[in-house]
């Protein structure tokens, strides 16, 4: 059995963008929760996607989508897993890859429905990053685990999701096309669909579709140089941990 469908969402809109000081359950501050807006988008997703037949679910390490993909899970008893092919891009913003919370403290602290039983197809990012750089963690990463899945000795999945940020899921998106300029401008908690043809390669079915949430598209985000346009912000700002 090969996995023949993927979708690709992106996490609910962020508590830091409509609150200056917002609560931060892994206590880092660029790990930030979901604000009432995206709890709602949270919940519209995992209503649309409960009957699509996913069997499996793998996930940036970062709480805002962990928390995106809840719903769906909790609904349906999905497994759910970390894989880093999907983690947050920082580009050149900071000297050192801003680090989520441990597995281990979230299953324990956060998500207890948090499967362990999988090895991330590769490791988080360690220093800078350039686009270039995260369109090749992507493709590494999920050639990995598509080709661990499509050779369990059990029969694998045939449907899964992968859940990430504008920055993941636009680079997991071209890494499947083979296309790393294809147009992909993900809004939060937008889907993109993907179904393998016969010969292997993958059909976009649906790119970056908000129609399952009732206010629509909402931060649609896309690449524009080596420093994602949200970072710039801080560091105009001056805020801690921002370059000077």
């Amino acid at each position: 059995m090969v996995v023949k469908c993927i979708w690709v969402t992106r996490h609910g809109y962020r508590e830091d963008w409509v609150t200056e000081n917002p609560h931060l359950p892994t206590n880092r501050a660029h790990d930030p929760p979901l604000s009432k807006v995206g709890l709602k988008q949270a919940r519209e997703l995992g209503n649309y996607l409960k009957d699509k037949g996913i069997q499996r679910a793998y996930c940036s390490p970062f709480y805002r989508c962990l928390q995106t993909v809840s719903p769906l899970i909790k609904d349906t008893g999905i497994p759910l897993y970390i894989d880093n092919s999907m983690s947050e891009w920082y580009g050149k913003a900071y000297d050192k890859y801003q680090q989520p919370a441990s597995i281990q403290e979230l299953k324990e602290q956060h998500f207890p429905f948090l499967q362990t039983g999988h090895v991330s197809s590769i490791p988080l990012p360690e220093g800078c990053e350039t686009v270039k750089m995260c369109h090749q963690r992507s493709k590494e990463g999920l050639n990995k685990l598509l080709n661990q899945l499509d050779n369990e000795a059990d029969g694998g999945p045939e449907t899964i999701l992968l859940v990430g940020h504008a920055a993941s899921v636009i680079t997991a998106v071209r890494a499947l096309l083979d296309n790393e300029t294809y147009p992909v401008c993900p809004a939060t908690c937008s889907l993109s669909k993907l179904v393998r043809k016969d010969d292997g390669s993958w059909d976009l079915v649906l790119n970056g579709d908000t129609t399952h949430l009732s206010d629509g598209s909402q931060r649609a985000w896309t690449f524009a140089g080596d420093i994602p346009d949200y970072e710039k912000n801080k560091m105009v700002q001056g805020e801690p941990g921002a370059l000077d």
